[in-house]
């Protein structure tokens, strides 16, 4: 057995979600209430949070210590994340009524929590193209006067940012399965209320 303090973001990145879990919780009896709390409020949902890319070919690799857990998953709690005044990290789009309309058309027009990756990623491409972006990033490199919006991850990173705040997270399509459409609806509102 690997003792609490003996890890390292390699070691972290080979464990399950009940590793990550057990390993979190033990350090944050000790050192973090708020995250024991977090943790603890609904076991089954903080391991669906941590499963997220663990077990993949490539696992995530966003935790080098104990500590760094409450700062990574935060933004999946709604009681962390709703109350708060997010400093959404937007990336090239920035048009606030450009961000609005890719939220809200892609979730009334494409979003499906029942879709796979690829079926997920393909209906981001479809986003992009309906609103004049870059289907492809290649497309956008060999051409980018015609695109001059971006390309679709660049779309991707709207939606990421206004579900998350955040520009660098885990699988967004991953993310979106875990919050579910209550969560992504309250983010919807919040989103519309302070950008």
């Amino acid at each position: 057995m690997v003792k609490l303090l003996d890890v390292s973001k390699e070691v972290i990145s080979r464990f399950n979600a009940d590793e990550v879990y057990e390993f979190a919780y033990n350090w944050a009896e000790k050192f973090d209430n708020e995250l024991k709390e977090m943790l603890e409020a609904d076991k089954d949902y903080s391991l669906r949070v941590l499963g997220i890319e663990r077990g993949n070919v490539k696992p995530r690799k966003d935790i080098a210590k104990w500590s760094d857990v409450k700062y990574i998953i935060s933004y999946m709690y709604d009681n962390k994340f709703l109350p708060e005044k997010i400093e959404y990290e937007w990336q090239k789009v920035t048009d606030k009524a450009l961000i609005k309309d890719l939220v809200k058309t892609y979730f009334e027009k494409y979003y499906d929590e029942n879709d796979d990756k690829e079926t997920w990623f393909n209906k981001m491409k479809d986003l992009a193209e309906e609103k004049g972006f870059a289907r492809e990033v290649k497309m956008f490199k060999e051409n980018p006067d015609s695109y001059p919006l971006g390309h679709v991850g660049d779309v991707s990173t709207v939606i990421r940012v206004a579900i998350t705040g955040r520009c660098n997270t885990p699988d967004l399509c991953e993310i979106l399965k875990v919050l579910g459409k209550e969560s992504i609806n309250a983010r919807i509102d919040k989103l519309n209320k302070e950008v």
